[in-house]
């Protein structure tokens, strides 16, 4: 809206309004009364190629440092290439504390003791972090940070592509019922287009990461409930991000046979040899109790193949720190020993080191690929499916399962014969047919009926909580009796790992329960599907009830809460 126009919209606003209604007149008199309310913004401009701010002690420069690209747009007025806003944190923080009800909120968390995780402090993560920084935990006003970032497109209807990229900082201090409601989502940076930012985010970061040394060391702050002021600290937690985000909020690329942050450079994954892709099939056995009996299956998985040694170790924040600091500069080895691409702004912070989630695994993405992977394949979409004719020729070379090897037709092409996991596709029309007549509570999720084509045999437009409520609720009941018994079984497994996971109350020793039962779980897949339907978002599964058990409810630590502000 323009500055005219939004003019204009005030105008009618008053005619509508009773005579001396007390409201701005124009734009102008709107941005005054803003101000006043203590929301600035800074401007920092930025290298056309993101190379460097012009901040601190490069303020008055005219050139980057890194590539040599003017400051400024050709012409007389200095127009810069990309502005950076920066809205500081500090304030807003101290507004929390400036309200008596606010206040309460902010020291009302405490630990369950129930032996349920309700809140992030029920995680190992939080009381890890009380345990090493006991000073930072006495005071129960100090305040724990989450920071989210997503890129998103501005300009939906524009030819030409452009992505911004808004960063979110929010307290975790709040009541589970409070806790990350969007009044307690603040804006702070926004990064500008027209692409991602790459690895040079950590760059665009620093703003931040200045700001979040500066609350580490405690700024004088009043507490209307007790009446006094106190020294306010701040740290942050974990930062949330999608994978592809992970590369450049990390430093770790999530690309290549390393791709997996947890297990770094003790990874099993192998390029296929037709799919030319990662794969992590058969990577998980590892995982296993050393007596069990998949280990000793060779050629249930990669023939002729036994597995004996154990799983990667969890590595300490000094370990990540070391290996980062010796690899970060080794591009021979690049994606062979490391997949380091830079050094985040993070480890600036004195604390960074010590925290046990260093960043996160999103479950809303992850669940996201994995039911649209398991839709696809056992749909049998074409340009979709896991299971095309370089899968059926991998596995071929890869697994012992002459039922699903192709076989060259007379006319020179090849036929891929029909596996238990396909769904026939009269079957599948049946299925679509009952998704048309699905109904479901206002709000509860969105109508699966507008996507559903039964010309093409699939269903368009689902978006990341739409494969949410078909992977928890809908799966189970949709497949039933359309697939053998012990392929259903093991995707309803599947379905209520996720419905547990998920689940706004954790339950201690159902976490720990889950983090032996997944595994078990993702081998039964691996005898399921070929080789290539094993990316890193299956491989990962592995991985989340650990990170669960640290950080608590996967409602403080996914991308929906963040995906509705942009």
């Amino acid at each position: 809206m323009s500055i005219a126009e939004y003019d204009d919209v005030l105008q009618i606003i008053h005619e509508l309004m009773p005579p001396g209604a007390n409201l701005s007149k124009d734009f102008y008199q709107s941005k005054k009364l803003l101000e006043g309310l203590g929301m600035p913004y800074v401007k920092i401009d930025v290298c056309k190629n993101n190379c460097m701010l012009y901040y601190k002690d490069n303020e008055h420069k005219d050139k980057c440092d890194i590539c040599g690209t003017s400051r400024y747009e050709e012409g007389q007025n200095k127009v810069p290439h990309k502005v950076l806003r920066y809205l500081p944190l500090k304030d807003r923080l101290q507004r929390l504390y400036a309200h008596e009800e606010t206040t309460k909120h902010m020291q009302s968390h405490s630990r369950s003791n129930s032996g349920k995780m309700v809140h992030p402090i029920d995680g190992e993560a939080w009381q890890g972090f009380d345990k090493d920084f006991p000073e930072f935990a006495e005071d129960r006003r100090n305040v724990r940070l989450v920071i989210a970032g997503d890129g998103f497109t501005p300009y939906k209807l524009n030819v030409a592509p452009y992505t911004c990229w808004p960063i979110f900082v929010a307290p975790l201090n709040l009541p589970p019922g409070i806790l990350l409601k969007p009044e307690y989502i603040f804006l702070s940076l926004v990064i500008p287009g027209p692409e991602h930012p790459g690895k040079n985010l950590s760059v665009l970061m620093q703003p931040l990461a200045d700001e979040l040394m500066q609350l580490w060391t405690g700024v004088e702050t009043w507490d209307a409930y007790h009446k006094v002021n106190f020294p306010m600290k701040a740290a942050f937690l974990w930062p949330v991000h999608d994978f592809p985000a992970f590369g450049m909020f990390a430093g770790w690329s999530t690309h290549g046979k390393l791709a997996c942050p947890e297990c770094m450079s003790d990874s099993k994954a192998f390029t296929l040899q037709y799919g030319r892709k990662p794969c992590w099939f058969d990577c998980h056995k590892r995982f296993l109790p050393p007596d069990h009996e998949f280990r000793f299956q060779a050629n249930s998985f990669i023939k002729d193949t036994i597995v004996l040694e154990g799983p990667p170790r969890h590595l300490t924040g000094e370990e990540v720190e070391s290996h980062m600091y010796t690899h970060v500069n080794d591009t021979f080895n690049y994606n062979k020993l490391h997949n380091w691409t830079h050094i985040s702004c993070f480890w600036q912070l004195p604390y960074f080191k010590k925290l046990k989630i260093r960043h996160n695994i999103d479950v809303m993405h992850n669940e996201k690929n994995v039911a649209e992977a398991i839709f696809n394949t056992c749909f049998d979409i074409p340009d979709k499916t896991k299971d095309n004719v370089k899968a059926r020729k991998d596995l071929a070379e890869i697994c012992n399962r002459p039922s699903m090897h192709l076989k060259l037709k007379d006319n020179g092409k090849w036929e891929k014969p029909r596996e238990p996991f396909f769904i026939d596709k009269k079957d599948v029309i049946t299925i679509l047919k009952w998704f048309q007549e699905l109904k479901f509570p206002d709000g509860y999720a969105s109508s699966f009926r507008r996507g559903v084509s039964l010309l093409h045999r699939k269903i368009f437009g689902l978006k990341s909580h739409d494969y949410h409520i078909f992977m928890e609720r809908l799966l189970l009941v949709a497949f039933r009796g359309f697939l053998p018994e012990d392929i259903w079984k093991c995707l309803a497994e599947l379905s209520y790992f996720y419905r547990q996971l998920c689940a706004k109350e954790l339950i201690k020793d159902t976490i720990r329960s889950l983090e032996e039962n997944v595994v078990v779980l993702v081998c039964k897949l691996e005898k399921i599907f070929p080789p290539g339907f094993f990316n890193p978002m299956q491989h990962l599964i592995i991985h989340l009830p650990y990170q669960a058990r640290l950080g608590g409810p996967v409602l403080a630590r996914w991308m929906y809460i963040y995906k509705r502000e942009t």
